[in-house]
């Protein structure tokens, strides 16, 4: 083999390799996406939404500061760090979502991804004045649903290391725990499925498209603020000239 031969040879395993190593890591970012569109949501929500609504909550405007003269209100997000409760709540929503879906299997963290992603949609297009009750709301909705996982892992991997002993000591007798432990091991699975997979998702999807319709949009501007409303109002009754 000469030289060229070795050089291409080289470069064709290179290649092998890198491929082999593109692919594995496509696999497992793919494994991972819905833990990172979560991650991704709670980001979103905590340092675009929690964070200006923090500081307007901490607000307190200075001594001399006035907010309805003519140089217009005084802007809260500026105002202020204060503290960062609201961050911190979704800090602990996000991590507890995180420990109760790894290692789950499709469809639970695919679904539990779509309820941040939808969350954080739904406060993308909701005006300023609304969006602290739904802050609270999708942050409510996303820790039961995380519980609801928990319980139910808690509540297989507990049934699973029962023995046929353990199972008659519970029941009565081990005839009766023979006849109807997997009736019951089946009955409970099912009705855990069906509460993580459609049940406890389709409330939560139901009860958020309620609250972004609960109060009808502005027909002008409907993503206008309260400030935003207050200021057009001053500025219709100035006179004119």
């Amino acid at each position: 083999m000469n030289e060229l031969d070795l050089l291409l040879t080289l470069i064709g395993d290179g290649l092998v390799y890198l491929a082999n190593g593109l692919l594995l890591l496509l696999y497992l970012l793919a494994e991972q996406l819905p833990a990172l569109l979560s991650l991704g949501a709670g980001a979103l929500i905590s340092l675009h939404f929690d964070r200006p609504l923090q500081r307007r909550a901490a607000f307190r405007p200075g001594r001399g500061e006035r907010t309805g003269s003519g140089r217009g209100p005084a802007d809260p997000v500026t105002g202020g760090t204060g503290p960062q409760t609201a961050q911190i709540l979704s800090g602990i929503v996000l991590v507890l979502w995180l420990g109760a879906q790894t290692g789950m299997a499709a469809p639970v963290p695919w679904i539990g991804a779509a309820m941040w992603l939808g969350g954080a949609a739904v406060l993308l297009v909701m005006p300023d004045h609304q969006r602290f009750n739904q802050l609270w709301f999708v942050k409510t909705g996303l820790a039961v649903y995380a519980l609801l996982v928990i319980a139910s892992r808690i509540y297989l991997a507990y049934t699973a290391q029962l023995t046929g002993q353990q199972w008659a000591a519970l029941i009565g007798s081990a005839d009766s725990a023979a006849a109807i432990v997997g009736q019951t091991r089946g009955s409970v699975t099912t009705i855990i499925l069906w509460a993580l997979w459609l049940v406890a998702p389709l409330g939560y999807f139901s009860l958020l498209v309620q609250q972004l319709f609960v109060n009808p949009l502005g027909l002008i501007s409907p993503l206008a603020g309260a400030q935003d409303v207050l200021k057009r109002i001053r500025e219709r009754g100035q006179p004119w000239g």
